[in-house]
């Protein structure tokens, strides 16, 4: 693929985002002089190296960690201009941000300083915003804390799911680096701002190993249910049944005074009613253990569930 632009350009990135980047930055024909992909331990590792190798790229791995000396120096050899990264799970250290002449430019999907963290599309669902955006900063030695170069404020719809915001915020991410990188090479140079100093809302990793995608019915009805679409599909709201592992994908709610306890059902019509604290929550799609994803209708024909059983512990 003709490369258009002369500045060189460090790439690093973790799939989803990284592969939908680096791809959409090949196409426009920016000068990659280097991918770096996540570390050989991290599960994710071949699928980048893979997506780079196929795209033609220059991958440069490191053995321990960033600062590694013989990783430095293959990357100082590339007289790199600017680095761009598009989802990391690493602290860069100073050694490692040094390195291209104009620093690293991260890519984040929230309006910081709001949702520092892993994961903001989950959390600005889960804390019922209104939006969230983009923001393209400068890296620092900590996560999400350096200079803003530019934002983009999006609309956070209705029925948003983690997914739909993983997606309209993905690719508009790409179409701003790309505007970002294009002021960069007729520029040469990105203004910037410090982050404002306060305390902001976090957006913390959702680990299922903890446990943390476990729904607790005690809550009111509207934030499980902003729960489950926070976490669909890639991490799925999840709870048991006759000592079944449930993750449900879909849902909505009635706000009603009832009596039953919480996450009890109470209801079965063509939904599953699940009590809540301040109303029901009706199950519309879910999936039972690893083998059976269906709707509402075919887990009541299956199961036979009775009214007053419980969801959960």
């Amino acid at each position: 693929m003709e490369k258009l632009y002369k500045k060189r350009i460090l790439f690093i990135g973790m799939p989803d985002f990284g592969v939908i980047a680096i791809e959409r930055l090949v196409r426009e024909g920016f000068n990659i002089v280097c991918v770096i992909p996540p570390h050989k331990s991290d599960p994710s590792y071949q699928y980048m190296k893979s997506c780079a190798s196929n795209l033609n790229q220059n991958v440069i791995e490191y053995d321990k960690s960033l600062k590694d000396n013989d990783f430095l120096a293959k990357l100082k050899d590339l007289n790199i201009d600017i680095g761009i990264c598009c989802s990391y799970n690493k602290k860069f250290p100073k050694e490692f941000l040094n390195i291209p002449k104009d620093g690293i430019i991260n890519c984040h999907p929230s309006l910081l300083p709001l949702y520092r963290g892993a994961n903001p599309y989950s959390a600005v669902i889960i804390n019922d915003e209104t939006e969230t955006g983009i923001t393209l900063h400068y890296m620092d030695e900590n996560f999400d804390t350096g200079n803003i170069i530019t934002q983009y404020t999006v609309p956070i719809d209705k029925n948003e799911t983690m997914g739909t915001l993983f997606n309209k915020l993905n690719y508009l991410s790409c179409d701003i680096i790309v505007n970002t990188l294009k002021k960069y090479e007729y520029e040469d140079k990105l203004d910037s701002t410090p982050q404002d100093k306060g305390n902001y809302p976090y957006a913390p990793n959702i680990n299922p190993a903890k446990a943390d995608n476990y729904i607790n019915w005690d809550l009111d009805a509207f934030s499980i249910e902003r729960f489950i679409r926070a976490l669909n599909p890639f991490i799925h709201a999840t709870s048991t049944y006759r000592g079944i592992t449930i993750r449900i994908h879909t849902a909505f709610i009635k706000n009603k005074k009832i009596k039953c306890k919480p996450g009890s059902i109470c209801d079965i019509n063509d939904y599953i009613g699940i009590a809540a604290n301040d109303g029901i929550v009706y199950i519309k799609t879910l999936q039972i253990g690893t083998y059976l994803i269906c709707d509402a209708k075919e887990f009541i024909k299956r199961f036979n569930p009775q009214k007053g059983e419980r969801f959960g512990y």
